[in-house]
C-alpha cells in the first residue's frame, strides 16, 4: 500500500513532503438525507488562462489531476472531501470578522462572500447552514462545479444563496473589482503554488483576489503548503493588515488579513 507520504516523496522529494502532506490531511464526511431536485445558480466557464501542467511541482498542481479526481479516478473521495479543517474549527475566526447580521436587523446588508477553488469541500453547505446568503464560489474544474451542485441540493436554501462558477483564479471577471466583502479559501493557494515552479500562478491569483476584494474586506486563508516567505510577499503589509498569523498552527495555518 502506498501511503500519502510515500507518494509525495516520489512526486516532490523528501524536502517538500512535510509541507504538502498537511495539504492532504483531511477527511471526507458522508451526506445524509435525500437531495432536493433543484439545482444551484450554475454558471459555466469564461475562457481559461493557459494551463501548462508540465511546469507543475506535483500532480496536485495540475488541472488534469483534479478533473480526473472529480470523475472518480483520484486519490480522494470524488463526491465530498473536507480539506484541512472543518467549518467548526475555522468558524470562530471567520465570524469574528465576518459576522452574520441578525435575521430581524434590516439595517445591515449581507456580506458578499467569494470562495475560490471550492473543489468538493462541504464548506459551502456549512456557510449556508450558518446563515450566509450571498456566496459566489468557483473552481477551474467543471467537475468541481458538478460535485458542488449535487452537494448543495441537500439544502433548499442554497439555490438562492450560492452562485457556482467555472473560473480561473488568474483571470477573474473584470466587473468583480472591489465587489466582495470577504474571501475564504482552503487549499486553493496551495494548489496554485504547486502548479508551477516559478510561483507565477499563485502570485497572479493573489493579485486577482486582492483586486476583487473591497478595501477593508477580509481574506481568510487556510494553507499548509505556500512557503512563509512567499506568503509574506503576496500578502505584504502594504496591501493587507495581518489580523491573524497562522504560521505556528498545526496541520495547516489559518491566516486572516484585512485589505488596506
Amino acid at each position: 500500500m502506498i501511503t500519502v507520504s510515500h507518494l509525495l516523496t516520489i512526486l516532490l522529494g523528501t524536502s517538500c513532503t512535510k509541507h504538502v502532506s498537511s495539504f492532504l490531511l483531511a477527511g471526507s464526511r458522508p451526506c445524509c438525507g435525500k437531495p432536493h431536485s433543484s439545482s444551484s445558480n450554475l454558471l459555466l466557464s469564461l475562457p481559461y488562462a493557459e494551463n501548462d501542467d508540465s511546469e507543475a511541482r506535483s500532480q496536485f498542481g495540475t488541472k488534469d489531476y483534479w478533473d480526473a479526481m472529480y470523475q472518480g479516478y483520484g486519490d480522494f473521495d470524488k463526491d465530498e472531501y473536507e480539506w484541512y479543517f472543518g467549518w467548526s474549527e475555522i468558524k470562530p475566526f471567520f465570524q469574528q470578522h465576518v459576522p452574520i447580521p441578525d435575521a430581524g436587523d434590516t439595517t445591515k446588508t449581507r456580506h458578499k462572500l467569494l470562495i475560490p477553488g471550492m473543489g468538493n469541500d462541504p464548506l459551502l453547505l456549512d456557510l449556508v447552514g450558518a446563515g450566509y446568503r450571498d456566496i459566489t464560489a468557483f473552481d477551474y474544474s467543471e467537475g468541481a462545479v458538478e460535485r458542488q451542485t449535487e452537494l448543495l441540493s441537500y439544502d433548499s436554501n442554497a439555490e438562492d444563496a450560492v452562485a457556482l462558477l467555472c473560473r480561473d483564479a488568474r483571470a477573474l471577471d473584470e466587473d468583480w473589482t472591489n465587489a466582495f466583502d470577504a474571501i475564504l479559501e482552503k487549499g486553493c493557494l496551495d494548489a496554485l503554488y504547486l502548479s508551477d515552479e516559478s510561483d507565477g500562478n499563485v502570485v497572479k491569483s493573489a493579485e486577482e483576489l486582492h483586486r476583487v476584494l473591497k478595501p477593508g474586506g477580509i481574506f481568510m486563508s487556510v494553507s499548509g503548503v505556500v512557503p512563509a516567505e512567499l506568503r509574506r510577499e503576496i500578502f505584504s503589509t502594504e496591501k493587507y493588515e495581518w489580523l491573524r498569523d497562522g504560521t505556528d498552527d498545526l496541520k495547516a495555518g489559518c491566516f486572516v488579513w484585512k485589505k488596506r
